[in-house]
């Protein structure tokens, strides 16, 4: 994007559930919100999106075809835009993408990659604290090394819930909570369930520092993304909007 233009861009970044979006005034953000994906499929957009006004709409969608002809139809009724959805790419910004067939790649993890690498060139962990937890590593030169992916928070509680009935307790998320074994049920499941998160996190990250035989830089996003910070032990950069931040780099 260019900045110095001052175009009023609508950006959003589009999950399962749930997503948030930004209008962009320049290098500015004016205005932001959340809204839900069951939403946007019935054709329910935002009515302040109108008063806003945006030149452009740029979008990451990882919510399915549905979703995405539900928005384009919105945005064309609302405003007479079209709709400039994100796409990944075997190399963009500098970073070349670890797939053989990369629209297999989500495209969200592949802006929050970019987005990262382009606020500081160097090697990396990129993790998305959302519905799911996704963790991508790249290199010092740029290159998309691979990734995982795990249930997020509420999933792995869901699950959890399925087919038992005595872990069925009440949720508790407080930043910078213990994680001291739990002593009950209740503060079993709660520990528990971060734990794993953060295991996945440093068991990532020392390979990688292994394999460069430095400190990486850790990213963290997502909508839990605050609160997995909070526990985290590792020198790490909560960029919430990071997914949205790379949107300028795909689609300037």
């Amino acid at each position: 994007m260019n900045a110095a233009a001052g175009a009023r861009i609508l950006e959003l970044d589009l999950g399962n559930t749930r997503g948030k979006w930004r209008l962009l005034r320049g290098a500015e953000t004016g205005a932001r919100g959340s809204l839900t994906t069951a939403d946007l499929r019935a054709g329910r957009l935002p009515a302040e999106w109108g008063a806003l006004r945006p030149q452009r709409v740029r979008v990451a969608n990882v919510a399915g075809t549905a979703v995405a002809a539900a928005l384009e139809q919105g945005l064309r009724a609302q405003l007479d835009l079209p709709v400039e959805f994100a796409r990944v790419e075997s190399r963009c910004a500098g970073v070349s993408c670890a797939y053989r067939d990369v629209a297999r790649l989500g495209v969200d993890r592949w802006l929050a990659v970019l987005a990262a690498f382009h606020r500081e060139p160097r090697a990396a962990l990129i993790v998305d604290c959302g519905s799911a937890v996704t963790l991508d590593l790249v290199d010092n030169g740029g290159r998309h090394l691979g990734g995982y992916i795990l249930p997020g928070l509420d999933l792995m509680r869901r699950a959890l819930y399925q087919d038992t009935d005595a872990v069925q307790v009440a949720t508790s998320r407080e930043t910078a909570m213990s994680l001291a074994p739990g002593r009950d049920t209740a503060a079993a499941v709660n520990r528990g369930l971060p734990l794993m998160v953060l295991g996945a996190i440093e068991r990532a990250y020392s390979a990688l520092a292994a394999d460069i035989g430095a400190a990486p830089r850790l990213w963290l996003t997502g909508g839990d993304g605050a609160f997995i910070a909070s526990l985290c032990a590792l020198p790490h950069q909560l960029v919430p909007e990071l997914v949205l931040d790379g949107l300028a780099l795909t689609n300037p």
